[in-house]
């Protein structure tokens, strides 16, 4: 009996034990409020985080853990669950949003480092790459155009694949870059690089916008900063995406065109204005062969000539990529590769894109990450840029001018032998001296324009965790940028052709720009959390940063054999291409920390240094500080039953950034040149030969420094409902002074102008962006953004004595000297400056419809003589009977 007593008790201290050691196969879903599934949910024994699962793309997780464990099921965004398993096999989960976490988890680049957005104080947006993603758009550059409250993106010339114009918060400079610096994974660059990106590969972009936020870019921080993270590799089994899309582009409305009877029509009524005694449009009874009148037009089918340029383009692309990583073996992969190919609805235009990219990062024990980066394209760009000049630098010769300017019919007589307008080369019977005579169509399929692009990037980084809180990281970069420009004008082209008047004959050249980077940069950052109240970070740092760009090429005019192409510039004569080359190197140190009180109330102060070989000794350093504040008005007591408010943020900043990006980085020089054969020369004799002089072609300036503004700027975020209506709202002031102007300077100098820090501009704007999901279910999300922006643009100053600044471009001959943009004192940059228009001059106002009567205010730029019935008429504002420079407004 004893005995079976002392058997029982030793079971029943055994049978926990049993229970605890025995391992139960637990499985079950994670989802959210609404019933949608979490994927991607960390599932982990507690206690034992070695032993953790994740969710899959339906929720569904698979994890063994002892009878009596307790699971914990976590996302970011959502509060944390723990779960006893109490020897259950299947444990279902809801998952609830956090909405104090919600801004916490949401991570926002701002320059060397990172923060939760809780933690902003200054103004940074970021793009919603979900939504950037789901656009047709080759660029992310275009892609973000509309995104962004303050933020501006135009086409600069309509290329297809050509990187787009991007301002932010206006205009800070007359006549040097208004383009943000661009961060591209850590590297700094002034390019986007757009052209090299693939979208798909883009992690995240953020705008940084306040100088707050752009101050520890120093330098080069004036005009904003876009920083872009490329996609990284995560822990977990490897997962191989891809991706395709087609699409098709075209032009839906086009510009309405004269038909055949239309120009004939208007074509009779002006010559008959200006008395011509042979009017090809109507019928001639002394010459069998002009049998036609205005109203035979009307059977007869003109050229729309767009409809022989214009195409529905078609755009193809796929992405394909594996990323994963081992926590065993402490590392993380990411490899991509795309390929895009793109036409444009010009046709015999075509861009594409092959690109590839590794990102890797193993760690070396508990204190060491290495972390490396490599990013390659290859892009071509096939066909004529059509807003770009093709024969000379006059915008009549544009080519969509040209593609609108050229003649939809000819007088029927000469099409009598059933020849076609699209055949001929040249409309030989239409004396004009404008650009647009040669035939639009084999323009576009014979001028021959190749742009090849081949850009390596590579980053590497060293992170070391020397103690708890404190991180060295030492990092470095390099990129390659080489750019092949080839053009090539046969016989079948504007100035190739043997009738042009270019007389270029068949012409061509072969250009190249060869640039390379180098980057350096040493950071240390401390975080240290004192009580849970105090958090503090701090940042010190220096960089070295340094390129070199060459430039070179051959031109060739007359050549002798077509069938060669460019590969032929031997067979003519050879034209001065000037080659080029430049490096610059920039020195930086720099400081922030970031302090907050219990997630309430933040400080962040910026220091940086910049030495800049760019500028003279003297000049060459320059110091731009920053200090932002923010309050988390929802974080104190008196909100806390406030259920209805998720985020309630006031902001203000203070910065001083700069622009260094002068036109050369020798401006400062006193640069010699000549012009050797030309009738200004300064060749002189010697030995007998005449030998090129040089002479000094600017004043050198040993005071020359970078423009500098200085912003403030006050935010607001709120954020009711779950932030399921959320307003962000900023309005800034920004000044800019030490201008880089090409100023007008006293003649005893023996210049007409240099180039001085002149001159002071002052932005300043308000942005609003209101986001909402009125509509938010398991299978049904609906989403509305909202952005607008004001900004007023003013110039504050220009030279001494000196209030206005006018801009020039060329048009046409017989406008050459005009300049149709003024900045002025007072009023806003790059106004247009010219004359009232009134219509057009009429055929009363002539003699015969040959001279214009007296009295009658003509343009003084402009003969008198020159003019015709039908031509612009402009208002005489002063009436001195003569249109001049004093009449433009």
């Amino acid at each position: 009996m004893k005995r079976l007593i002392s058997v029982f008790s030793l079971l029943m201290i055994c049978c926990p034990l049993l229970l605890r050691a025995q391992h139960v196969a637990v499985t079950g879903k994670v989802t959210d409020t609404s019933g949608a599934p979490v994927v991607g949910a960390t599932v982990y024994q507690d206690g034992k985080t070695s032993n953790g699962t994740a969710t899959d793309a339906k929720g569904v997780y698979h994890i063994s853990v002892p009878g009596n464990a307790t699971l914990v099921f976590s996302y970011l965004g959502y509060r944390t669950e723990s779960v006893k398993v109490a020897g259950k096999t299947k444990v279902d989960v809801v998952l609830e949003e956090d909405k104090l976490t919600l801004d916490a988890v949401e991570v926002v680049s701002v320059g060397y480092g990172s923060v939760a957005r809780r933690d902003l104080t200054g103004s940074v947006s970021k793009v919603e790459m979900d939504e950037l993603l789901k656009t047709t758009n080759s660029n992310f550059d275009r892609a973000i155009a509309g995104k962004i409250a303050g933020v501006v993106v135009t086409s600069p010339d309509g290329q297809i694949g050509a990187e787009a114009n991007i301002t932010i918060r206006g205009n800070n400079s007359l006549t040097q870059s208004n383009a943000p610096l661009y961060v591209i994974d850590g590297f700094p660059t002034e390019s986007s690089m757009a052209v090299a990106l693939n979208p798909a590969d883009i992690e995240s972009i953020d705008v940084l916008k306040d100088a707050s936020a752009t101050a520890i870019y120093g330098a080069r921080g004036a005009n904003g900063v876009i920083v872009i993270t490329t996609k990284q590799g995560v822990e977990g089994r490897a997962k191989i995406n891809f991706s395709a899309n087609w699409t098709a582009s075209k032009i839906l409305n086009k510009p309405e065109m004269m038909d055949a009877y239309e120009f004939a029509g208007y074509m009779f009524d002006y010559l008959d204005v200006l008395g011509s005694t042979s009017n090809p449009y109507s019928r001639n009874p002394d010459d069998p062969s002009h049998p036609y009148t205005v109203e035979d037009y009307a059977r007869v089918k003109g050229v729309d000539w767009q409809d022989n340029v214009y195409r529905t383009a078609l755009m193809q692309q796929y992405n394909v990529s594996i990323s994963g990583g081992s926590k065993t073996a402490g590392n993380r992969y990411n490899v991509s590769l795309s390929a895009l190919d793109q036409d444009g609805i010009i046709v015999n235009s075509n861009f594409q894109r092959y690109q590839g990219k590794v990102n890797f990062s193993q760690n070396i024990g508990k204190k060491i990450r290495l972390d490396l980066n490599v990013n390659y394209s290859r892009s071509v760009t096939n066909g004529m840029n059509p807003t770009s000049p093709s024969s000379q630098q006059t915008a009549s010769s544009w080519f969509i001018y040209s593609l609108l300017g050229y003649r939809p019919i000819k007088p029927l007589y000469l099409m009598k032998d059933g020849g076609s307008m699209l055949d001929e080369y040249m409309d030989e019977n239409l004396d004009d001296s404008s650009d647009y005579r040669f035939n639009p169509a084999k323009t576009v399929r014979n001028e021959y324009r190749k742009n090849m692009l081949d850009y390596l990037a590579a980053n590497g980084a060293f992170n070391y965790e020397i103690i708890r809180g404190l991180k060295l990281k030492i990092s470095g970069g390099y990129t390659i940028n080489n750019r092949k420009r080839e053009e090539f004008n046969g016989s079948q082209t504007a100035t190739g052709y043997s009738g042009s008047r270019a007389g270029k004959g068949i012409n061509g050249g072969v250009y190249y720009t060869n640039t390379t980077s180098w980057l350096n940069e040493n950071t240390l950052t401390w975080d240290k959390h004192v009580r849970n109240a105090h958090h503090l970070q701090l940042l010190g740092g220096f960089t070295l940063q340094g390129q070199n760009q060459s430039y070179q090429g051959v031109a060739s005019n007359n050549m002798t054999t077509e069938s060669l192409g460019v590969n032929g510039l031997h067979t003519g004569d050879y034209q001065t291409v000037t080659p080029y080359e430049y490096d610059w190197i920039l020195m930086s140190a720099l400081f922030r920390v970031n302090y907050n009180y219990k997630y309430k109330y933040y400080l962040t102060a910026s220091f940086r240094a910049d030495g800049s070989s760019k500028f003279p000794v003297n000049n060459r350093w320059g110091y731009f500080p920053s200090v932002g504040l923010s309050w988390n008005f929802n974080r104190e007591n008196w909100f806390k039953g406030a259920s209805w408010l998720s985020t309630g943020k006031l902001r203000a900043s203070w910065g001083m950034t700069g622009n260094n990006r002068t036109t050369t980085p020798y401006d400062f020089y006193s640069q010699i040149t000549t012009l050797p054969g030309s009738t200004s020369s300064m060749d002189y004799v010697f030995g007998g030969q005449i030998v090129p002089g040089y002479y000094p072609s600017n004043m050198s300036n040993d005071q020359l420094k970078w423009e500098t503004t200085e912003q403030y700027n006050v935010g607001l975020d709120f954020g009711v409902f779950d932030n399921r209506l959320k307003l962000t709202a900023d309005v800034y002031l920004k000044n800019t002074r030490d201008l880089l102007l090409s100023a007008t300077i006293p003649a005893t100098s023996g210049y007409q102008t240099a180039m001085l820090n002149v001159g002071s501009m002052r932005n300043k704007g308000l942005e609003l962006t209101l986001d909402a999901v009125p509509v938010r279910t398991r299978n049904f999300s609906w989403s509305v953004n909202f952005n607008i922006a004001f900004n007023r643009n003013t110039v504050t100053a220009l030279n001494d004595n000196q209030y206005s600044l006018f801009s020039k471009i060329n048009w046409n001959m017989d406008y050459n000297s005009q300049y149709p943009y003024i900045t002025q004192v007072g009023k806003s940059t790059g106004l247009i400056y010219g004359y009232l228009y009134e219509g057009t001059y009429k055929a009363e106002e002539f003699n015969n419809g040959t001279s214009l009567k007296a009295g009658i205010p003509y343009l003084k730029s402009i003969s008198r003589e020159s003019l015709r019935p039908g031509d612009p008429k402009y208002s005489d504002i002063n009436g001195d009977g003569v249109i001049d420079d004093n009449d433009r407004t």
